[in-house]
């Protein structure tokens, strides 16, 4: 009766360890899948709403700014907080880092098809090492349209692709 007793606490022991360990495998399985898919989405929106008019390579360049910045140890470390990214200037202003955030944020996209490439190009960001050799390689962590003077100091710059100037360091 005893080992009896004592086999059915391990039994139970041995099962309700694999069910705990089959539940968090699966519940953590989710939460990965859902934060991925929460970056990409993120990183989508920014390649859309910053370059949906532009060439393969703009959309890779913009892309790759992203990427970089998320690496740089400069700016936040996942996507999405350096998506909307704000910060206050010297006369106490909130500034967005992409401009889109604080002018289109909660606006849907307009064509599908520029949409569908820049989900292409999100995930492919989250699996390849780098999109785009240049801006990879200069590290390039800045850009603004051609229509557009900042007036950032020390600013290099790497390339003009379309629309875009892309910038090393400011």
């Amino acid at each position: 009766m005893l080992r009896n007793l004592l086999l059915l606490i391990v039994s139970l022991l041995v099962y309700t360890t694999t069910l705990s360990t089959e539940f968090v495998n699966t519940v953590s399985k989710k939460q990965v899948s859902q934060e991925y898919n929460k970056q990409v989405e993120c990183l989508a929106k920014n390649i859309y709403w910053e370059s949906a008019s532009e060439s393969y390579e703009g959309k890779l360049a913009v892309a790759q700014v992203t990427m970089n910045r998320v690496n740089s140890g400069k700016f936040p470390s996942d996507i999405c907080s350096v998506v909307y990214q704000k910060t206050v200037n010297r006369d106490s202003r909130t500034v967005c880092q992409f401009s889109w955030t604080c002018l289109f944020n909660g606006k849907k996209e307009k064509d599908r098809y520029e949409w569908e490439q820049s989900l292409m190009i999100a995930k492919r960001a989250l699996t390849e090492p780098f999109l785009h050799d240049i801006i990879a390689q200069t590290n390039a962590l800045y850009y603004h349209a051609v229509y557009v003077t900042p007036g950032w100091p020390k600013a290099r710059v790497v390339k003009k692709i379309g629309n875009h100037i892309f910038y090393s360091t400011i």
